[in-house]
């Protein structure tokens, strides 16, 4: 059985209660949610993030009156998934803490949709993480998305073309899942070293060194690449973030300010020509995305976006860009029309 870790802040050495309390702060403070008074539901998969998390939630919520669970998920992936679920249930009854664990047949699922084992194994524990949290009643649900991922995350995002402010990264605090992630500007280094302090192992995921994953090529083929060009890379990353965030928020303040003069018809939006004459190309272009998320799922490429932008100042009258989720927009002289495409009708 894991040994069971100092649980009380004060125990730590001060350095070690600083960063514990270094967390709360950036959580509360950068990402508005302050997780130690409340019910917290905390993803582990005994890796050594996602224990060093549910360590530092421990010891912040017993000192602030909050509560906790956890969740694990067995991906029936590698032979000792067993072990790694089997060091969660022990951990968790050292600690006294509640923990719901299933399996899940991640490759079947992945084959069933057509989809990665990565991509399905993230849906397969979000579904997992929202019905226990559900049944819990926990206000939010801790995952352990530290620095180095986030770093990660930037490249990848970068290397698929992705805009600003997405190009910063994940973000913090999602508040309509009410998922946190409290130790995203946390070097994974601090997370292994709190953990020697403490006393406590963690599991080690052979897979993480498979390179046939994209996020395993950026791991150790990439990301050290731009470390070694720049020591300081992750600090960098950090402030990346952080300067997303801002502009995310300024941004986010125009459109919803601007979409006010969106027009709802029976099965489409309507931009206004007077809403678009007087907007700049970059709220133009933002309006666009939101208009077409309200219409449902399908995320606007950024070509097509321009496309649609250079039509409508060209005033291309007729023109149409069509967008996936089945989605087009057409141009006219009055303003945009964007819609989702009836199949059915359109086969006659």
């Amino acid at each position: 059985m894991p040994k069971a870790p100092t649980l009380r802040l004060q125990d730590l050495p001060a350095r070690w209660a600083r960063f514990c309390l270094g967390i709360q702060s950036f959580a509360a403070q950068e990402l508005g949610c302050d997780f130690t008074s409340q019910s917290c539901l905390v993803g582990v998969s005994g890796g050594a993030d996602s224990t060093a998390l549910l360590l530092i939630t421990t010891l912040l919520c017993r000192m602030n009156g909050g509560s906790i669970h956890v969740v694990h998920l067995n991906h029936g992936l590698r032979t000792d998934a067993q072990d790694d679920q089997s060091f969660v249930l022990e951990l968790c009854i050292s600690l006294g803490i509640e923990c719901h664990s299933e399996s899940a047949d991640v490759s079947g699922l992945a084959a069933q949709n057509g989809m990665g084992l990565e991509e399905a194994g993230r849906a397969a524990r979000y579904e997992l993480f929202e019905r226990e949290r559900r049944r819990v009643g926990a206000a939010v649900v801790l995952v352990a998305h530290q620095l180095n991922d986030l770093a990660e995350d930037q490249l990848m995002r970068l290397t698929r073309g992705s805009g600003w402010p997405a190009l910063g990264g994940m973000v913090g605090f999602d508040e309509h899942r009410r998922l946190l992630r409290p130790l995203l500007l946390t070097p994974r280094t601090e997370l292994e070293a709190f953990l020697s302090q403490t006393g406590c192992t963690w599991r080690i995921d052979e897979s993480n060194w498979d390179r046939t994953a994209t996020r395993n090529r950026v791991r150790h083929d990439l990301l050290p690449l731009f470390q070694a060009e720049n020591p300081a890379y992750l600090d960098a990353a950090a402030r990346l973030w952080r300067q997303a965030r801002v502009d995310e928020a300024h941004w986010d303040t125009l459109v919803q300010k601007a979409s006010k003069h969106l027009v709802y018809e029976a099965d489409c939006i309507f931009l206004p020509a007077e809403l678009l004459e007087s907007s700049t190309c970059a709220l133009r272009q933002r309006l666009y995305v939101s208009a077409l998320e309200r219409l449902g799922p399908g995320q606007a490429l950024s070509e097509s976006v321009f496309l649609l932008d250079g039509l409508w100042r060209i005033a291309a009258s007729g023109k149409r860009v069509q967008f996936p989720g089945d989605k087009e927009a057409r141009v006219s002289k009055s303003g945009i029309r964007f819609r989702v495409i009836d199949r059915k009708k359109e086969c006659g």
